[in-house]
C-alpha cells in the first residue's frame, strides 16, 4: 500500500503532464524553506542584539497580530486578483524587505526586526491564500486529497529541514545576517517557478463591490451553511485550545521533569513526523471513511496525548505519544482544507482560506493568554487535565451536533 502511494506520488510531480502542480509545489517548499530560515535567523539575531526580557514575547506578539487583524480584508482582495500575481509580487516583496534589512542593521535598534516581522506576516496572508486557491484549478476533485497531501507532506518535511539546517548553521557560528540574505535569495528563486504556474487564474466573483462587502459576503457564505459554519467554529475552538501545546511541554519539562527546554525541538520533530505519516494516510482515508470521523477523532487523540503527560515521568516517552499525535493532526490538516477545496465555490476560495489561516494561526494568542494564566494560577498537572477535559467535551458536542457533511458543492449562497 505504502509503495502504492508512493508511486502516486511520483507520478502526480514528475510523470504526470501537470506542469502547474509541479511548479506550484516546487515555489511552496522554496517559500517555506525561506520562511523558516527567516524566522529563526531573526529570532537568533533578537537574542544576540536584545537583553529585554520581554523581547521573545513581542517577537511572537509581531509575528501573530496581524494574522488576526488583516487575514479577512487580504482575503477579500485577494479574491479579485490573479493568484499566481499575488503570490509572486508577495515574495518579490519579502525578498526586496529582507535585503533592506541586510544592509541597514548596523544602523537601526533592535526594535527594527518587529516591523520586519509584522511585513513577512502580513504577506504571508496573500501567498497561502493564493497557493492553496489554485490547487482545485489545476487538480480535478479525485486528485485533490492526494495533491493536498503531497503538499502538507512537503511542508512538514521543508519546514523540519529548515529547521535543522538553520540551528545546525547557528551552531556553526554563521551570523543570522548572512541567513537572512539565503532566505532572500531563496523568496527569489521561488519568482522563477511561480512564473510557470500557467495558465493564469484569476477569481471569477458575482460580488462587484467594496472589500469590505466581499469580507462580510464571505463570512456569512460560511455561517449560513450548516456543515461550514460547524466546521469553522469547531475548528475555531480546536485551535483555541491545541495552539497552547508548545507552552504547556515548555512548563512542562521545566516545572515537572526539570530538563532543558531543548529537548522542545526533539518532541516538535517527532511531531512533525507524525504529521507526515498522516498526511501519507489521509487520502485513503478521506474516500473510505465518513468526513465527519475524519474532522473528530483527531481531536480525541490529542487529548489523550496531553492527558498522557500527567502521568509521564521522562521526556523520552514523550516523542511516541507525540508522534501518534502527529499522525492525528495530519490527517485534520490534509482532509479539511481537501474538503474545503470540495466543497465551497469558486468565488469564495480566497476568502474561506484566508478565514481559516487565521483561525489556525491567530487563536495562539487568546490561547497563550489563557493558558499561561492557568499555568500560574493552578499549575502544569491540573492545567494538564484542563484542557485534556476540554478537547474531549469539545469532541463530544461535535459527535452530538455535527451535521452531515457531503462531498459537494455550496451553491445555495452564491447570490449574498
Amino acid at each position: 500500500m505504502k509503495i502504492k502511494i508512493l508511486k502516486g506520488w511520483i507520478y502526480m510531480l514528475f510523470k504526470t503532464n501537470n506542469h502547474a502542480f509541479r511548479h506550484l509545489f516546487i515555489s511552496r517548499m522554496i517559500s517555506v524553506f525561506a520562511d523558516s530560515v527567516m524566522f529563526f535567523s531573526l529570532l537568533k539575531w533578537l537574542e544576540n542584539e536584545s537583553e529585554s526580557n520581554h523581547a521573545f514575547t513581542i517577537f511572537y506578539i509581531a509575528f501573530y497580530l496581524p494574522i488576526a487583524l488583516f487575514s479577512l480584508p487580504v482575503g477579500a482582495w485577494i479574491s479579485t486578483q490573479t493568484l499566481q500575481k499575488v503570490m509572486f509580487y508577495s515574495n518579490l516583496v519579502q525578498a526586496s524587505v529582507l535585503i533592506i534589512f541586510v544592509c541597514i542593521h548596523s544602523i537601526i535598534s533592535y526594535q527594527w526586526v518587529y516591523l520586519l516581522l509584522v511585513i513577512n506576516s502580513i504577506l504571508s496572508l496573500f501567498f497561502l491564500p493564493a497557493n492553496q486557491s489554485l490547487i482545485p484549478h489545476i487538480l480535478n476533485e479525485n486528485e485533490r486529497s492526494k495533491g493536498n497531501s503531497i503538499l502538507q507532506i512537503g511542508y512538514t518535511g521543508v519546514k523540519i529541514a529548515g529547521q535543522i539546517v538553520t540551528a545546525f548553521l547557528i551552531k556553526l557560528s554563521l551570523e543570522p545576517i548572512l541567513l537572512l540574505t539565503i532566505s532572500a535569495s531563496l523568496a527569489g528563486l521561488s519568482l522563477l517557478f511561480i512564473r510557470k504556474i500557467k495558465p493564469y487564474v484569476k477569481q471569477e466573483t458575482s460580488l462587484a463591490h467594496s472589500q469590505w462587502q466581499l469580507m462580510k459576503s464571505g463570512v456569512r457564505y460560511i455561517m449560513d451553511i450548516p456543515a461550514l459554519k460547524f466546521l469553522f467554529l469547531f475548528l475555531t475552538f480546536a485551535m483555541l485550545l491545541v495552539t497552547t501545546i508548545d507552552l504547556i511541554l515548555l512548563s512542562f519539562l521545566t516545572e515537572v521533569l526539570h530538563t532543558g527546554v531543548e529537548n522542545l525541538s526533539f518532541i516538535g520533530t517527532a511531531s512533525l513526523c507524525g504529521i507526515a505519516v498522516g498526511a501519507v494516510l489521509a487520502p485513503t482515508l478521506y474516500d473510505k471513511l465518513a468526513k465527519k470521523w475524519l474532522f473528530l477523532s483527531p481531536i480525541f487523540i490529542i487529548a489523550v496525548g496531553i492527558g498522557g503527560l500527567y502521568f509521564l515521568t521522562s521526556w523520552i516517552i514523550i516523542l511516541p505519544l507525540f508522534f501518534l499525535q502527529g499522525i492525528a493532526i495530519g490527517c485534520f490538516n490534509v482532509t479539511f482544507v481537501t474538503y474545503l477545496q470540495n466543497a465551497i465555490t469558486e468565488e469564495h476560495y480566497t476568502r474561506t482560506f484566508s478565514l481559516y489561516n487565521m483561525i489556525t494561526s491567530s487563536m495562539a494568542l487568546p490561547g497563550v493568554i489563557i493558558i499561561g494564566y492557568l499555568l500560574k494560577i493552578v499549575g502544569v498537572q491540573q492545567t494538564i487535565i484542563i484542557i485534556s477535559g476540554c478537547l474531549i467535551l469539545l469532541g463530544l458536542i461535535g459527535v452530538i451536533y455535527s451535521p452531515s457533511l457531503e462531498n459537494r458543492k455550496h451553491r445555495e449562497c452564491r447570490n449574498l
